[in-house]
């Protein structure tokens, strides 16, 4: 007996779980749901899951297209889906690993309390032959992962995509799987009117045309009470071959022995191979891999400079943390430029899929766990670290994302030559008579991204800590400071390279054709980025914190901010004529230390997240008090160094500045400092 039952209003109607969330109405300015305007597309059901889509429809007052229409509609598409009958037995997440989770609240009686507790997400591989598996032979899976490519997907590059997903039978190889993963082309309705994408059994790699540069996937369907992923999902953009196009240019083409990268559009060889790049970072996600920036920082930099070591090892430790291709190579190097699979990659596959024959429950597992982690403990390649976005956040310049080597600063050094050397090449490398200035204008702007990439990851030395995430009975502890002599080193780099005027970047022989004006205050804004990362609140409240604790070993607050102020003033100390970017640059400096001196605490700062992912600032106890800039030394410091600013400034109007512009704006920064001083004088 069987029972039919009216879903029409659930999904159909406004029911909160499958309208628009309440932070996506307040953005658009949503009134009203229209239930009139709103309707079933199709429903489809399947073996294991139903899929419904529907089309719903609101007024708004700020829609993302046809303001002036006051309304908005979306094209929603709903699974449901039938768990398996048999949970797979789970594994506990371990953060010195750093698989892709999911996270449920345990209330064992076993301690006293409620914990949360995180299960790694995986495919469920387990051995066919469990016998010749534990006679350490390579066996086939009970069931493999099979992958269908959407039949969209243009020809030429089908071989790419295939290679890049089959790419990890080698890590599963390691654990112990033979043939783990398959891949075939989805059939056209013609070939199999019974086949749909949409069947939850396939996971499905599609080809969308749309213009987002990029690609995503994960396991889009994971059992909550195991992770194990039931289904797959990679979405693989149309304009990701644009984005790759430019990564090449920027960090590939200068030091690249094949000159062929020099080009607005790079031949199927090479541009299927970036592509089989990114199906390869995909499938990792799918696999239960996150973004580990930590892999990309391992390799010495005369090691990913060696063709040899690079052809064997890499140029980092893992495909999947968020940087693309080696920019410290330079020309005559002849090291390969393409990514693969790295150590750590076949680490933490072997770590997630590796059957532990004989365990029952996921704390049984433990004990060995553990003792694979440790017994790696001391190779930097088989560390896991997340990455660390916004100014706030950039503490640890091994979790930076789109960086490389174990010493980044020196990377980012040799990645500014191949840079300004690219810059200067751009005419000659993309254009050809007739061309339009569409490349030129897109490889500059990628260009300042990726200078731009360079300054973070020294910032991030400055006032910084290293992460190595370990459990009790491991020695030595998790989060100690960078050394003082390498935080200089950083400093040093943002004074010649990012803080100088980047004479490289304004060539009017480039900009005159892209625009009549901007790039004064283009060059602004990103110098005025630079400023605002060394004399930011969290960074000064770091480097008080490691001075209190470790003294004059550390590189001080005072001493940073000496080195600063000598940075952005030098040649106006000196009395030398200042350049409009000069100029703009001190300006920043000003209003920077203006905000810390008397704007920033009317917001409550918090400072950065301890870093510690089992015990988060935002719980209870707090591991961070709030950062209270009127309480700290952060005013004192800053008040302290516009005074020595005035000094030296009024020292320099005293011994006579010839050049009008300077002498006005050094005037107009005495004015400005006394008002940050003193601003109830006003």
């Amino acid at each position: 007996q069987s029972s039919v039952i009216d879903v029409t209003e659930l999904y159909v109607g406004e029911h909160p779980a499958f309208t628009l969330p309440r932070a996506q109405r307040t953005t658009l300015a949503v009134r009203r749901y229209e239930r009139d305007r709103s309707w079933l597309e199709f429903s489809r059901s399947f073996p294991t899951n139903v899929e419904v889509r529907v089309v719903q429809s609101y007024s708004a007052d700020q829609p993302p297209s046809n303001a002036r229409g006051g309304a908005l509609s979306y094209e929603v598409n709903h699974s449901m889906i039938l768990l398996p009958a048999t949970p797979m037995m789970p594994r506990l997440w371990d953060e010195r690993v750093g698989f892709i989770s999911v996270a449920r609240t345990n209330y064992s009686r076993d301690f006293q309390g409620v914990r949360p507790e995180q299960y790694v997400r995986r495919y469920r591989l387990e051995p066919r032959d469990t016998a010749a598996f534990l006679r350490g032979e390579l066996v086939d899976p009970v069931k493999p992962w099979v992958w269908y490519i959407d039949p969209a997907t243009p020809e030429k590059w089908l071989p790419y995509i295939e290679a890049g997903i089959l790419e990890w039978n080698g890590a599963f190889e390691g654990a112990g799987f033979k043939n783990a993963i398959q891949v075939r082309r989805a059939p056209t309705p013609q070939q199999d009117p019974k086949f749909s994408l949409l069947d939850a059994r396939h996971s499905v790699l599609r080809y969308v045309p749309t213009t987002v540069r990029s690609a995503n996937s994960a396991g889009d369907v994971v059992d909550p009470r195991s992770g194990e992923v039931l289904r797959a999902h990679t979405n693989m953009y149309e304009a990701v071959a644009e984005r790759m196009r430019w990564q090449l240019l920027s960090q590939v083409a200068t030091a690249a022995d094949d000159k062929r990268y020099r080009s607005s559009r790079l031949p199927d060889d090479l541009m299927g191979e970036a592509i089989r790049y990114v199906a390869s970072h995909e499938t990792a996600h799918s696999v239960g891999l996150p973004h580990n920036q930590r892999a990309n920082f391992v390799f010495p930099v005369d090691s990913i400079r060696n063709p040899d070591f690079v052809r064997r090892m890499g140029h980092s430790g893992s495909s999947v943390g968020r940087t693309r291709f080696n920019y410290a190579a330079q020309p005559g190097d002849g090291v390969p430029p393409e990514r693969r699979m790295g150590v750590w990659d076949r680490w933490a596959v072997y770590w997630g899929y590796r059957p532990i024959i004989g365990a029952k429950t996921p704390e049984s597992e433990t004990a060995t766990l553990h003792k694979w982690i440790r017994e790696r403990a001391d190779k930097p390649w088989f560390r896991f670290a997340d990455a660390q976005f916004g100014m706030d956040e950039e503490w640890d310049p091994y979790r930076m994302t789109e960086g490389i080597s174990a010493d980044p600063v020196e990377a980012a050094s040799l990645g500014m030559k191949n840079l300004k050397v690219m810059v200067d090449s751009l005419l000659p490398w993309l254009l050809r008579e007739g061309d339009d200035y569409y490349e030129l204008e897109t490889h500059y702007l990628q260009a300042l991204t990726q200078w731009n990439r360079y300054a973070e990851h020294a910032a991030a030395a400055v006032g910084g800590s290293w992460t190595h995430h370990k459990r009790y009975g491991e020695p030595g502890l998790v989060y100690t400071p960078v050394e003082p002599g390498y935080q200089r080193k950083a400093m040093k780099f943002i004074d010649q390279q990012v803080l100088a005027t980047p004479s490289w970047a304004l060539n009017p022989n480039v900009l005159r054709r892209l625009e009549h004006a901007g790039a004064v205050e283009r060059i602004r804004a990103y110098q005025e980025l630079a400023v605002q990362r060394l004399l930011n609140h969290a960074r000064i409240a770091r480097m008080i914190e490691h001075e209190a604790f470790h003294g004059a070993a550390t590189f001080t607050p005072t001493q940073m901010l000496d080195d600063t102020r000598a940075a952005v003033w030098r040649d106006a100390q000196a009395g030398r004529a200042l350049s409009t970017y000069r100029r703009n640059l001190q300006r920043a400096y000003l209003a920077q230390s203006n905000h810390l001196l008397n704007i920033a605490d009317n917001t409550g700062w918090s400072p950065p997240r301890s870093g510690d992912l089992r015990v988060g600032s935002d719980t209870d106890p707090r591991l961070n008090g709030e950062l209270k800039i009127a309480q700290s030394d952060i005013r004192p410091l800053i008040r302290d160094q516009l005074k020595l600013l005035r000094g030296e400034l009024r020292t320099a109007l005293s011994r006579g500045v010839a050049e009008r512009n300077t002498r006005i704006h050094l005037e107009d920064a005495i004015v400005r400092i006394d008002r940050a001083l003193e601003p109830d004088a006003r």
